[in-house]
């Protein structure tokens, strides 16, 4: 607002010129003059503007509801997940053996079927197991701070995690800093940064770097430190059609020696170079894209360095309602070669097919071969049916020379419901025997896994919408005939959050509060792995209840999360420990530049 003795002033400033002019000449020509009505082309247009990216490396559509889980990067900065264990508990069915807390070996077990039972891939890229965990992948060591949006597809005894690292897509630089801290002499500090140019250029970059101090007694979390880094170029000009990615992340981390937990130092290193071309850029026409990887480890105490590559090839058509994809993936130094095609299509509007069919070739002069196809339904008044068939001939470690292939057939339909504050899906599967190769490497205490006999399951998960704001989610699941390691009868999740943007007070929407109180809860089970000594161990049944409070203003997210605040003593994995109401806070920002 310009005061009105200001606005006066400057007034007489802009008519003292014209009286001046009246005192000389006004009939010769000022050829110092400016054209004012011309366009000024040396002007710069500082508004930012959205650009094309990548297409992220999922599983095409469509496919039928409830087949995908989704986790977008608000969704992960609004839990209490640190890690990608954390969020794939979220899972119905999924079970996390935890060596401890922060740090510690988290395990995802799924189906009863081992390592077989989680496939993780990175922008496309398969993530394998190197080192000393070259039978189990651990999530726990695969950062989220790269990553925007995590799928997951669930299959009847296995899933698949599609990891999409942050695609910047506007002009306006933008900045993050976060600080966590907490008891045990938690830190955790991340610093990003990332830009786009106009031509279509841009550059992202992350560090993390995350520790935990000496734990209280009996609690198996010994001195945990690690550092990620990861760095992206990125070119997709205007019009979205042509476009290369490089990026590089490195991880390390360092393990002090505990009583059951195993040290470990280990630094892992990924390279991927991607190129695309395409029809259209808007996501339809036909699509090829050409991957280029390496992931390597070293540095480790007990293994020497190892390194794999590969390249992908993958063409694709994509119309709006339907797609088909084929994928080539070739390997040294182990790894397998694997072709894949892909297909989704819904022929009329209430109907989704979906599946694909892989064959493998490994060393060793192994083949396998998976085939997963699904079907759903949408029906009135909000119902809607599915069914999924999984079969598999085929190995479980892809790089265990002396793993060989099994044969399973499993099956699972499901029913749900949902309208504006009910969604329920209901299920029911059967899966075959199968026989897991050994355990994680790590976790002392459990050496093998029992063979798992022919299973029947009930699974259920839900989301009721009480009033504006409040919601409970859920989850069960239960093995009603058979069942395996880590696979407890009535295993649950339920969580009760508050989430509001108060918009009454805040018009421009830049507050929000969001509050949860989580419990996951399963019952006694005999089937808790095989100890060193050949001895079958079980599992207690346990409860364990943590809160978040996140507070949201502007780009600033505070946060504090207290685990296990009902102080839990048991554990889940037997003979190892869970700290007990352990509290951490922090913030993070997202400024523009």
């Amino acid at each position: 607002m310009i005061p009105a003795w200001a606005g006066s002033g400057l007034l007489v400033l802009a008519l003292l010129p014209a009286a001046l002019s009246a005192q000389v000449d006004t009939t010769r020509r000022d050829t110092t003059a400016r054209d004012t009505t011309a366009r000024d082309t040396t002007a710069r247009d500082t508004l930012p503007a959205l650009l094309p990216t990548f297409e992220s490396a999922i599983m095409p559509g469509p496919l039928p509801r409830g087949t995908r889980y989704t986790f977008t990067a608000d969704s992960v900065l609004l839990s209490s997940a640190r890690t990608l264990s954390d969020l794939l508990g979220h899972v119905p069915g999924v079970y996390v053996a935890r060596g401890g807390w922060y740090g510690e070996p988290e395990i995802i077990l799924y189906g009863g079927r081992g390592p077989a039972s989680l496939e993780i891939y990175w922008d496309g890229m398969p993530m394998l197991p190197l080192g000393r965990d070259s039978v189990y992948i651990d999530p726990a060591r695969i950062p989220l701070g790269p990553i925007e949006r995590v799928d997951v597809i669930m299959l009847p005894a296995s899933l698949q995690v599609y990891l999409v690292t942050s695609q910047h897509r506007s002009t306006a630089p933008r900045t993050q800093v976060g600080i966590v801290s907490g008891q045990y002499d938690i830190a955790d500090y991340r610093a990003g940064y990332a830009t786009r140019m106009r031509s279509g250029f841009g550059v992202s970059l992350l560090a993390d770097w995350a520790s935990i101090g000496q734990s209280s007694l009996g609690i198996t979390t010994p001195p945990f430190g690690t550092s990620d880094i990861w760095v992206k170029a990125d070119y997709v000009p205007p019009g979205g059609r042509v476009g290369a990615s490089f990026q590089v992340s490195s991880s390390s981390w360092h393990r002090a020696e505990a009583a059951r937990v195993d040290g470990w130092r280990q630094d892992r290193r990924d390279r991927l170079l991607r190129l695309f071309v395409a029809e259209r850029g808007d996501g339809l026409g036909w699509r090829f894209t050409a991957t280029l990887g390496t992931s390597g480890i070293g540095h480790d105490t007990a293994v020497a360095q190892r390194t794999v590559s590969g390249a992908i090839i993958e063409a694709s058509q994509t119309w709006r309602t339907a797609s088909v994809s084929g994928v080539a993936r070739f390997a040294a130094a182990g790894a397998p070669q694997q072709f894949e095609a892909r297909a989704g299509w819904m022929p009329v509007r209430p109907i989704t097919l979906a599946g694909n069919v892989r064959q493998s070739i490994y060393s060793n002069h192994r083949a396998g071969v998976r085939v997963f196809g699904t079907a759903g339904i949408t029906l009135p008044l909000g119902l809607s049916a599915r069914a999924e068939v999984g079969w598999r001939h085929d190995v479980q470690a892809a790089l265990v020379m002396t793993d060989q292939v099994q044969q399973t057939l499993d099956l699972a339909g499901w029913v749900g419901f949902e309208n504006r504050l009910v969604t329920l899906e209901v299920g029911r599967g059967r899966r075959d025997p199968f026989a897991p190769l050994g355990f994680a490497v790590g976790i002392r205490t459990v050496d093998s896994l029992n063979p798992t006999p022919l299973t029947e399951f009930i699974a259920a998960h839900a989301t009721l919408r009480i009033v504006p704001g409040f919601t409970l989610t859920g989850w069960y699941f239960d093995p009603v005939l058979g069942g395996g390691d880590f696979e407890p009868p009535r295993h649950g999740r339920v969580s009760a959050a508050f989430y509001a943007k108060f918009w009454r007070v805040f018009k421009s929407g830049i507050f929000a509060l969001r509050g949860e109180v989580a419990m996951e809860s399963w019952s006694r089970s005999a089937l808790g792995g095989i100890d060193t000594a050949g001895v079958k161990l079980g599992m207690t049944g346990s409860s364990f209840v943590d809160t978040n409070l996140e507070m949201q203003l502007a780009g600033v997210t505070l946060f504090w999360s207290v685990t296990n605040i009902n102080i839990m003593r048991s554990s889940y994995v037997t003979g190892l420990g869970y700290p007990k109401s352990v509290q951490q806070y922090g913030a993070r920002w997202f400024f523009t530049n």
